[in-house]
């Protein structure tokens, strides 16, 4: 909800409405559901012990917490060093890679290169938008030089204004013709010659010619510039050349910043290609923004219930481990930040660092003496809390867009990583830290 793109903004406000909605739903509804369904009290009737996943898992942490701690210490390491190299070419400047990825074999790529093609130009043309006639006369001459020898040079294939579809100087025009029909009067006509006649002719349009305005025009020849009062003198039509300059962040962003430069004050530019230039500028400074709040949210909060403890530090470091482990994936696996799938970062802060505080609360509440039973009891629950998470998120690897299926993946990523952080690594910490004071203190009393 900090960000200053508005389609990043309603997607924090969506969710944090329907984050409170679900959270006062559980609170207000559940109790009360509960004590209806077990009026029988029958939830607290044991039954033959059998052994689940989480025990298991719990069995393996209590004999291996050492060699979990070392290998997860490893890896941490590990992928430290690849996060090392992380600059901005982990964002996404090929808008082409998210589209549908049969995109190439049937869709939009494939029938947009053979058009490309055979028309030689885009269909759709940026427009400026200018604040005054005079204003389009000028920011329209300032293109078409930047076309033929500029910035734009490699861009831009034509820019059109309302004097390409209608000429200038018509009355001007029409006077000249009017002095043409005064000079070859009928008698100077019949004189003439056939053949002179013929050359002279076209020359002396019939007496319907007036002034075009532009609604004499087709609708085709307009429709780009023409306003709703039906003004023309107020668009520039910029059409791009077809190359895959225009799917590449950095050729938007030069694009787009000579499109401004030209318009100034007087015009702005609208169209695909600026909007994704903004799109990549907004994931650029609203992404370390938003990631930054989530953190900086996550932490108080957890201070303000754990108080400045140990608790606390073991919390956030296991949900920075498994963020860290997230980003080294995305990394080896080639997966770039673009304008969807970096939401998953700090909705992966806000929604990882769960599983940590409750295993954690769970342990407290045995006075810090049972890990395994925090594992066991509470971690089922974790689990399958991020299970249902997972569900959710994993239903986008089924889309066929590349931008749905790439944070389906980031998402799904997250959870993972930040599960196995705080259902086996932190733990197995907690079971080493033990050890390794009584350790330290066996050792000083030795020495004393």
């Amino acid at each position: 909800m900090l960000t200053q793109f508005r389609g990043f903004h309603q997607f924090g406000v969506i969710g944090a409405a329907g984050m409170i909605a679900c959270w006062g739903m559980a609170f207000l509804l559940g109790p009360s559901l509960i004590a209806w369904l077990d009026r029988d009290d029958s939830s607290r009737k044991g039954g033959p012990h059998r052994p689940t996943i989480m025990g298991r898992i719990a069995t393996f942490v209590q004999r291996f917490p050492a060699p979990i701690v070392v290998v997860a210490g490893v890896i941490t390491l590990l992928a430290a060093y690849r996060v090392r190299s992380l600059d901005g070419s982990w964002i996404e400047y090929d808008f082409s890679q998210l589209r549908r990825s049969d995109s190439h074999i049937s869709g939009e790529a494939y029938w947009g290169k053979r058009m490309d093609g055979l028309l030689g130009r885009y269909l759709t043309p940026l427009v400026m938008l200018t604040e005054s006639p005079a204003a389009t006369e000028r920011v329209s001459a300032e293109l078409k030089r930047s076309t033929e020898s500029g910035v734009l040079r490699d861009y831009v294939s034509e820019v059109q204004d309302e004097h390409d579809v209608i000429p200038r100087d018509q009355p001007a025009k029409l006077a000249e013709v009017q002095q043409i029909r005064e000079i070859f009067t009928p008698r100077v006509r019949a004189s003439l010659t056939p053949e002179q006649a013929r050359a002279v002719d076209p020359y002396l349009p019939p007496d319907s010619l007036h002034v075009l305005e532009a609604g004499d025009l087709p609708h085709t020849l307009t429709a780009g510039m023409r306003e709703r009062n039906g003004r023309v003198d107020r668009a520039v039509l910029v059409y791009p050349k077809p190359s895959d300059a225009t799917w590449h962040g950095d050729a938007l962003a030069r694009f787009t910043s000579e499109l401004r430069r030209i318009g100034g004050t007087d015009a702005r530019p609208a169209g695909s290609i600026p909007l994704s230039s903004d799109i990549i500028a907004s994931i650029s400074r609203d992404g370390p923004l938003a990631t930054l709040a989530a953190l900086c949210g996550v932490v108080l909060l957890v201070t303000a219930i754990f108080r400045f403890r140990r608790a606390t530090l073991l919390i956030v470091g296991s949900l920075l481990v498994g963020v860290l482990w997230l980003t080294a994936l995305t990394l080896v696996l080639k997966v770039k930040i673009n304008f969807c799938n970096f939401i998953a970062f700090p909705i992966t802060f806000g929604i990882g660092v769960d599983y940590s505080v409750n295993v954690m609360a769970r342990y407290q509440q045995t006075g810090e003496r049972d890990v395994l039973d925090a594992i066991r009891s509470t971690g089922g629950a974790v689990a399958l809390c991020s299970l249902t998470t997972i569900i959710g998120y994993g239903s986008l690897l089924l889309a066929q867009n590349r931008a749905l299926f790439l944070f389906g993946l980031v998402a799904v990523l997250g959870e993972l990583t930040c599960l196995v952080a705080a259902v086996v690594v932190l733990p197995a910490v907690l079971l080493v830290l033990p050890r390794r004071k009584a350790q330290i203190a066996s050792s000083v009393a030795s020495r004393a």
